[in-house]
């Protein structure tokens, strides 16, 4: 049989026309869904956007917390803690520090008194203010940092003085890494003062300056610091700047950015801070980090209701804004408005007495997730 190529590159033709319309209508569908999911993998996660006007009722513990224990800290019937302004957990120990000024207060992990470190003077073993406080898990010391003396102080679990050293720095929080390194944080930007965060050691040496970015027309200065703390890292909140960032001895980098909408504007930051009325803005009162979640307390200034919890999942990047959080696990509740970190697997609150007749202090552990 005689084959006429000319037939053959007919059909050759006509199959592929076919082809190509059937890749076309292909294309047409999974093109578009490819993009879809290239934009949402594109995502900035590290960029979150929270308008606190936008809230719903609650914060349920359920959603982040799978159990919770409770630990009574017993201070034999004595009212010596009125309100916990931070607190740290080693192993088997807690250090608080009071909110009133009656110094740091140590536990055992059961709750069992150990001590009170209140030694205020101006004697070598003493101090006049505890500006800011931390835990060196690596010696089990409890360092202050005292600023009227421009000296951090070290004492045992056990409340022995161990030792003290002036530093030339000026700073308003500091953590202890290993070998005695001292990690500082100054969120407060002048020209005279050089860093903001930085690493020395006990002979005043800048071991690692991190060169954090300094505002140049700032006036308002937020006092307070926030930090997670664990061994040898942390994540710190900068508040002029809505930032958390991670901290180790040889890094940092920004995790979360935060365009708070009701954030102090630029212009109002650099005027003279008393003229500043506080209302009709926000800032951050607290946060807790873990591997799956940051849960964020704001003080909203004017509000008749200025506490707003915020709740990030950071699986799913999504944030849940309330007006209230309420434990859905049991019964016990309370309205303190901070929730401590303790470790990134587990958090802290203080549930308050209400028998006139017992002053102690419970932590309802909060296991997490």
């Amino acid at each position: 049989m005689k084959i006429n190529p000319a037939f053959y590159r007919k059909i050759y033709l006509r199959l592929f026309k076919f082809n190509n319309m059937k890749i076309n209508i292909l294309l047409t569908i999974i093109v578009p869904i490819i993009c879809y999911i290239t934009a949402c993998n594109n995502v900035d996660k590290s960029h979150l956007s929270i308008n606190l006007d936008n809230t719903t009722d609650t914060i349920r513990y359920s959603e982040f917390a799978k159990s919770l224990d409770y630990i009574q800290l017993d201070t034999k019937d004595s009212c010596l803690i009125s309100n916990i302004k931070s607190i740290y957990m080693d192993e088997d120990t807690f250090c608080l520090l009071d909110k009133r000024g009656a110094g740091i207060f140590v536990f055992t992990s059961t709750g069992e008194f150990v001590c009170q470190i209140n030694y205020f003077g101006q004697a070598p073993h003493e101090f006049i203010d505890i500006t800011s406080f931390t835990i060196d898990p690596y010696l089990n010391q409890i360092c202050i940092w005292d600023v009227g003396s421009r000296s951090i102080k070290k004492y045992t679990y056990k409340g022995a003085f161990v030792e003290a050293y002036r530093t030339d720095a000026l700073i308003r929080d500091f953590m202890v890494f290993q070998d005695k390194k001292n990690l500082f944080i100054l969120p407060f930007y002048s020209k005279e003062c050089p860093y903001c965060i930085w690493i020395e050691d006990q002979n005043n040496q800048v071991i690692k300056n991190f060169n954090y970015p300094k505002p140049q027309n700032d006036q308002f200065e937020f006092i307070s610091t926030y930090c997670n703390k664990e061994v040898n890292s942390l994540y710190y909140y900068d508040r002029n700047y809505d930032q958390i960032s991670y901290i180790t001895p040889d890094t940092l980098y920004s995790v979360y950015s935060i365009d708070l909408k009701q954030r102090l504007s630029n212009d109002l930051r650099a005027k003279n801070p008393a003229s500043i009325k506080l209302e009709n803005f926000a800032m951050m009162w607290n946060f807790s980090f873990s591997p799956k979640y940051l849960l964020m307390n704001y003080y909203y200034y004017g509000q008749e209701k200025p506490y707003k919890w915020v709740l990030l999942n950071r699986n799913t990047n999504i944030t849940e804004i309330a007006n209230d959080i309420i434990n859905d696990i049991d019964s016990v509740q309370t309205e303190t408005q901070s929730i401590f970190f303790l470790n990134e697997r587990t958090w802290c609150r203080a549930i308050e007495s209400t028998d006139p007749n017992n002053c102690n202090i419970t932590l309802q552990m909060i296991n997490l997730k």
